[in-house]
């Protein structure tokens, strides 16, 4: 298996401010105080787990299928796929994967099966169904999640679900005119995503704790929690 969007993670590592918002949203929902594995689900480039590791000291599971992926992971904890950890998790992220499995449901009562009583999930998706464009196609999602879906899909998994709001509210509007722009493939213009990085998403996070991100989003971002 390949992962297909490969091109567009390359340059969304030039995206600081995104990368360090959803930094700190991780941390905000306690992975600090996790007990038991710490558990990068869809680690891709690694990216978030180096970035983890260094803040918490600790080493970081990721589990990534992509074969392409695996040149990216040297010097990480590798597991293909969920079922091949041997030690229960305290604490599962996922930043923009679920949405690429089709079956999404029964993955998070896999991550759930996984978890230590009291461990804890954080996931980070696209929002909107209708903001589906050809960057979505190009990477490989099967959809974008409503809040109200999310939920309900964490909740039937066996989750309590303690917050879900919507992340980058002017990221809403930026993909509103992506999706219509003529002759767009679905790639990331590095300029124009490290002047979004610098001039917007500092704004957008000011406007996601305004609003406490209950109106709109280009994403959602969800904790939850094993009873």
């Amino acid at each position: 298996m390949e992962y297909s969007g490969e091109d567009n993670l390359d340059v969304m590592n030039l995206a600081h401010n995104h990368i360090q918002y959803i930094t700190d949203e991780i941390i905000n929902a306690g992975i600090t105080e996790a007990k038991g594995k710490i558990v990068d689900f869809g680690a891709g480039n690694g990216l978030y787990a180096g970035k983890l590791q260094d803040i918490l000291g600790t080493s970081i599971v990721c589990i990534e299928p992509a074969d392409n992926m695996m040149p990216y992971l040297k010097g990480f904890q590798t597991r293909k796929n969920i079922g091949e950890l041997t030690e229960k998790a305290g604490f599962i992220y996922s930043l923009d994967v679920l949405e690429h499995i089709e079956d999404d449901t029964s993955v998070l009562k896999q991550m759930y099966e996984t978890m230590l009583p009291e461990g804890k999930l954080f996931l980070h998706v696209p929002a909107f169904q209708f903001l589906y464009s050809a960057m979505d196609k190009k990477v490989g999602h099967y959809r974008r999640y409503s809040r109200k879906e999310l939920i309900a899909k964490c909740r039937s998994a066996g989750f309590r679900v303690t917050k879900c709001r919507y992340m980058d509210f002017c990221g809403f509007f930026a993909s509103v005119v992506y999706k219509y722009l003529p002759s767009t493939d679905g790639s990331l213009n590095p300029k124009l995503l490290v002047s979004y990085d610098k001039l917007v998403i500092p704004l957008s996070r000011l406007l996601d704790k305004v609003t406490r991100g209950s109106c709109c989003g280009k994403n959602l971002i969800l904790t939850a929690v094993k009873d």
